[in-house]
């Protein structure tokens, strides 16, 4: 029996061509979006822009989210500082990877946890593997505006040179030994030179876990769209997709 239903459309018919043709389903974004994510330029293969297109394990992971969810996205990459403070005063902008602080925690909606960074201290004299040992330096480079420096001030370090410029990091290490960069332990020396040319440093044991977080304003607007999109970033998150993105990117 050939049951009779309603002509279809020329677009309907042209979806279904292409799953005929494809033999995958089509993703039907939301309406209700797009989600927007801010944040700055990572290294090591996090998050970048090449050739027009934002590249990198934060953007695979955040485009699964969007497919995953029916959720359309948009980045922007802006300084930190600033990604920060656009952050704060938007309504509809989500952050990401940010570190929740005391000085942070009510003035800023805490989404969803994403990843867990060891920190350590780089150097290119001998490694530091304590905070003991790091109060001793001449000097601490820590970047400026980041937990890593609210994280070093909260533990009284009277050694701290705040930093916002990699080629002065890079100069100052090598200038002193008794010198050493508070960051995150696996990505020091992809951030400082991946090649190695003009510097190696050696990384100390961890001394500290930041965990990170995509995070929006005190007035973020928790919109259908995004409260589709973040349970897919938490889905995705207890399968550890963003930590295999991050520990290939790393390689």
């Amino acid at each position: 029996m050939i049951i009779q239903g309603p002509p279809i459309g020329r677009l309907a018919l042209s979806i279904l061509i292409v799953m005929i043709v494809f033999g995958k389903p089509l993703v039907a974004f939301s309406a209700d979006g797009p989600v927007h994510l801010i944040s700055t330029k990572l290294p090591g293969g996090q998050f970048e822009k090449k050739n027009g297109k934002f590249v990198g394990a934060f953007a695979k992971f955040f485009r699964e989210a969007s497919t995953q969810s029916g959720v359309p996205i948009d980045f922007r990459m802006v300084p930190w500082v600033r990604a920060v403070r656009e952050t704060e005063r938007s309504a509809d902008l989500l952050l990401f990877p940010f570190t929740r602080t005391e000085q942070r925690e009510s003035r800023f909606t805490w989404i969803a946890q994403l990843d867990e960074d060891r920190m350590c201290f780089a150097s290119v004299g001998r490694r530091i593997n304590s905070l003991k040992e790091a109060r001793r330096l001449e000097r601490i480079l820590v970047w400026r505006g980041t937990s890593n420096q609210a994280f070093l001030e909260k533990q009284e370090f009277k050694n701290l040179v705040i930093v916002s410029n990699k080629k002065r990091i890079i100069q100052m290490l090598k200038a002193k030994q008794d010198a050493a960069w508070y960051f995150i332990c696996d990505e020091a020396q992809s951030y400082l030179d991946p090649g190695k040319s003009d510097i190696t440093v050696k990384v100390g044991t961890p001394v500290a876990s930041e965990v990170m977080w995509l995070a929006g304003g005190k007035s973020l607007k928790q919109t259908a769209a995004v409260d589709k999109f973040i349970k897919a970033i938490k889905i995705l998150e207890k399968d550890k997709v963003l930590k295999k993105l991050l520990s290939e990117a790393a390689k």
